[in-house]
């Protein structure tokens, strides 16, 4: 599914299909969890509580270090993937 990135006030968004929402029992105002998968270098959306986040044991703050961190390195890592 393509989806536009939009502005609201000094952040980028971008919003979720109505089938994706409805699939996924999602609410407003519910929190979820985005995390960058590198593999393949697309982000993962899964709501507090569901299979993804109970089997892999990640937290969220583990997940905006992690975050931080490929960001720092993003170049060493990128050319260390090379070799």
């Amino acid at each position: 599914m393509e989806q536009t990135v939009i502005k609201v006030g000094n952040s980028l968004a971008i919003t979720l299909p109505a089938g994706f929402v409805k699939d996924k029992n999602l609410k407003a105002g519910q929190k979820v969890i985005v995390r960058q998968d590198l593999e393949v270098d697309a982000l993962v959306v899964a709501s507090l509580g569901s299979p993804i986040k109970k089997s892999s044991g990640i937290t969220p703050e583990f997940l905006d270090w992690l975050e931080k961190f490929n960001n720092k390195y993003k170049t060493a890592l990128t050319e260390l993937a090379k070799k």
